[in-house]
């Protein structure tokens, strides 16, 4: 029987890279998705991997992924990782840009997992959200991002629940700041402090990979980001006040 198969969007760089690279040291069968053609296939190349390009924001990324899960009986792990910065300021009242966040950063999430359930289900699988800190705690950057990240870590810890009841595991992964070249986080990275805030994206696989080897509902990485996440629900004033002095130092 064929071994299941590994999806990762967002699978060209970054994070969804750096995972996919340690699912295919494993041996396993792995399929990158992202849209652009050039780097996803040279990362494919360096993998062993299959390459799809398709941007699964948008319909005709979708229906180019679906056609290829048809054919796919077996998943054994589904990695949401598509993503992108979205950092039209609030006020811009950008309605466009809300509406990209939204299908790109939560609505892709949905889509893409219907696409693979039943090849989950057969498998036994499991699905890695990769979300944000930034999805817990409400800073006033970006704050797009922040809403559709938001809306996906709520609808992953709901799918975690119902997902159970027919054997596919569910995880939601937080990273806090993590080094890429999307998002290098330069001014963070050269703070004497915020420095420490900042990973980098092999360290943050690692810990994805280790926080789903446990059954780990939900993670964060670092894990102490977690704090931050408990700070917002309990004390939204202080945060608020934080966030201001964090946006005036950081931008």
């Amino acid at each position: 029987m064929t071994a299941p198969l590994t999806v990762v969007t967002g699978g060209s760089s970054g994070i969804g890279l750096a995972l996919a690279r340690r699912r295919a040291a494993s041996g396993e069968r792995v399929l990158l998705v992202a849209r652009g053609r050039e780097r996803l296939e040279a990362a494919a190349a360096a993998l062993g991997a299959e390459a799809l390009a398709a941007d699964v924001a948008h319909d005709d990324g979708i229906a180019a992924l679906g056609e290829r899960l048809a054919a796919e009986p077996r998943i054994g792990l589904l990695v949401n990782n598509a993503g992108g910065p979205f950092r039209a300021p609030l006020l811009d009242h950008d309605h466009a840009a809300a509406r990209d966040a939204v299908d790109l950063l939560y609505l892709s999430m949905v889509r893409v997992t219907g696409l693979a359930w039943d090849g989950l289900v057969a498998a036994g699988g499991s699905v890695v959200n990769v979300v944000s800190v930034a999805g817990t705690v409400a800073t006033g950057s970006a704050p797009h991002y922040a809403a559709a990240k938001h809306a996906a870590i709520a609808w992953s810890r709901a799918l975690h629940v119902e997902a159970a009841a027919v054997g596919v595991h569910v995880l939601t992964a937080n990273p806090g700041p993590v080094a890429t070249g999307a998002f290098p986080h330069d001014r963070l990275r050269g703070h004497r402090w915020a420095r420490h805030a900042v990973i980098d994206d092999g360290a943050c696989a690692e810990r994805i990979l280790r926080a789903l080897e446990r059954g780990r509902a939900e993670s964060f990485q670092p894990e102490w980001w977690r704090a931050a996440a408990v700070a917002q629900a309990v004390a939204p004033g202080a945060m608020a006040w934080l966030a201001r002095r964090s946006r005036r130092r950081f931008g």
